[in-house]
């Protein structure tokens, strides 16, 4: 094969050919990952995606292989998936409906893009978020920054981090992005190997020897060598500001102790931009997807300073806008219906329209089959499913909400811990679900449980 992309590519439409199924957007990360000579382990898949490990390795993974399981004849595993695949498809020639799906794009009608996890740099799909972009960009350049990047699953969190980034390298800064979900759970759950793991990733993203051992003092304790680091080794070294972005910082909550400890030290940090010269080229971008219920002493959070920026839904105009970039003839009347269905939920839209400009299903099929486990959005509700069932406390408070069409009063931690999921919007101190497409996908499975 020339590359793993040909032979993903291959796979999957071998697959539709024997069994009449393509892989899903994660079942293709996942399996691109494993198809490479050197694997990923999923800790590292889900680190570049937008899910959990245990969402990944759980569920995702499993199902993969069973799938192609089926699809081969024979036991595919994640350590034997190359070269099984590889014989498969070795004399598969794909069928002339197929090649011409194949075809590439002719002149007036761009290349089509995916729509999976981050939205690359330079996109023309890529829906900007404005004023709060243009905010960001501004902010970014002062000494001391601190931006909040909140918003549910799937809803551009991640993209707009990777714009500030590259602003903030246009001006001359040096810039590093830290996913937690780079951490396997063993370090996330121990102070000093959390941070670390913190400060080696941060200098090796810097292209510099992490020489950690000269700052780690035991009789310091880690949080006072980690920021004896940050400030002799690290900021010592970048003449013109750094932009920490840390993503899915949601990932630590999970983990009392070190939470504490690591964004209470991020809180001293910003504090210490202010009045330290030494600090001052700091700037922090912290993404959450779910809000901090750590509890943290008001002025030991940073989640209660800087700037936070909530993403929010798209709006009709910038939904018109990507029905134009996908060269789509969509009556108003179906921008709005779908607009009403996904709630403008940035993921759920591209991928509308672009199995729509795919030709793959038409309109009337997109919305017959969009609260099933066989439409386009299934991966998508599947894993608001998981989380559900994973933290019972949330499924049953969402049948509360399911059960009628008018806002209910829910106990205020509990509708926030909703809210942040995406489900659900706050209206006043009340809680109603967000849009059709969950009612209806929720009410099906919850209620068969």
């Amino acid at each position: 094969m020339s590359s793993d992309k040909n032979l993903l590519n291959l796979v999957n439409n071998w697959i539709y050919e024997k069994i009449g199924q393509r892989l899903s957007d994660v079942q293709r990360l996942v399996l691109e990952n494993c198809l490479q000579s050197t694997k990923r382990t999923y800790s590292q898949i889900a680190a570049t995606s937008n899910y959990s490990v245990s969402y990944i390795q759980g569920h995702v993974a499993v199902d993969l292989w069973q799938l192609l399981s089926e699809a081969t004849g024979q036991k595919v595993t994640k350590a034997n998936c190359l070269s099984v695949l590889t014989q498969v498809v070795s004399d598969y020639t794909p069928s002339p409906q197929v090649q011409a799906n194949l075809s590439p794009p002719t002149a007036s009608s761009p290349e089509l893009e995916f729509p999976d996890c981050t939205v690359p740099l330079g996109s023309p799909f890529y829906i900007a978020r404005a004023p709060e972009e243009e905010s960001c960009n501004q902010r970014i350049a002062q000494a001391g920054t601190l931006i909040r990047i909140k918003g549910p699953h799937q809803m551009g969190k991640s993209s707009l981090m990777y714009r500030i980034l590259d602003h903030a390298k246009a001006l001359g800064q040096a810039t590093v992005g830290l996913n937690f979900r780079q951490a396997d759970a063993e370090i996330l759950q121990d102070v000093d190997r959390l941070l670390r793991w913190f400060c080696v990733t941060v200098a090796r993203s810097l292209s510099l020897k992490p020489s950690l051992d000269e700052f780690w003092d035991a009789d310091l304790g880690s949080k006072m060598s980690c920021s004896l680091y940050m400030k002799e080794y690290i900021l010592a070294q970048v003449e013109s500001g750094l932009v920490l972005a840390l993503d899915d910082a949601s990932e630590l909550f999970e983990y009392p102790t070190t939470s504490q400890a690591f964004f209470s030290m991020l809180r001293t940090w910003h504090e210490y931009t202010k009045s330290r010269p030494a600090w001052q080229p700091l700037r922090l971008i912290l993404v959450q997807s779910t809000d901090a219920y750590v509890p943290l002493n008001v002025n030991q959070s940073p989640f209660n300073v800087g700037v936070e920026v909530a993403l929010k839904p798209f709006a009709l105009e910038q939904v018109e806008d990507l029905v134009q970039q996908h060269r789509l003839d969509l009556a108003k009347a179906e921008i709005a219906q779908l607009m009403k269905l996904v709630g403008g939920h940035p993921y759920l839209v591209r991928r509308s329209l672009y199995f729509l400009a795919k030709q793959e299903l038409t309109f009337g099929e997109l919305l017959a089959t969009a609260a099933t486990d066989t439409g386009l959005f299934k991966h998508h509700l599947q894993y608001h499913l998981w989380v559900l069932q994973q933290r019972p406390e949330l499924g049953q408070a969402i049948q509360q909400v399911l059960a009628t069409d008018a806002p209910v009063t829910l106990p205020q931690v509990l509708s926030f811990k909703l809210q942040s999921t995406g489900l659900v919007t706050l209206v006043k101190n009340q809680v109603q679900i967000r849009c059709p497409l969950y009612r209806d996908y929720l009410s099906q499975r919850l209620g068969s449980e």
